[in-house]
């Protein structure tokens, strides 16, 4: 019986040229994804200030506040259903179009979200999204409930 070669002649040999092929697909992939983030400080910002000049001639003029958006809730009540744009009450479907007809004059366009309760119909949700259709806003949403 013959009995198995224990020398070392035949080392083991490690190819290194596919695991560089694959570090260098791993750095490409990781620099052109890190690539597309902007940085924070090109963000901007709301604390900028105006150049020294530029405060007495910008003083004639107000300046454009921000809107996020504008919720209109629609709370179920059992004498009727209490309309809220933005946490005030208003009396009537109208007073939507009117309040929001005001903040477009502005020069904006936030999103408007419609938020109706579970026991208001939906004919007077479709008629607040009717009225700030009606304003002028391009984006009005429906907001959506968590199952």
């Amino acid at each position: 019986m013959r009995l198995p070669n224990t020398s070392n002649d035949d080392s083991l040999e490690l190819k290194m040229t596919p695991m560089i092929d694959v570090v260098f697909l791993l750095l490409v992939f990781f620099v052109w994804t890190s690539s597309f983030e902007l940085p924070e400080f090109d963000l901007p910002g709301s604390l900028a200030e105006l150049p020294m000049g530029a405060a007495e001639a910008s003083s004639d003029t107000q300046p454009v506040e921000k809107f996020d958006e504008i919720i209109i809730r629609l709370l179920w009540q059992v004498e009727g259903t209490q309309i809220m744009l933005n946490g005030q009450p208003l009396e009537r479907m109208s007073d939507i179009k009117d309040r929001l007809i005001e903040i477009t004059s502005l020069g904006v366009q936030p999103p408007v979200i419609v938020d109706p309760d579970e026991k208001v119909t939906m004919a007077f949700a479709v008629q607040a999204y009717d009225a700030a259709r009606a304003a002028g806003i391009d984006r009005v949403l429906f907001a959506a409930k968590p199952e």
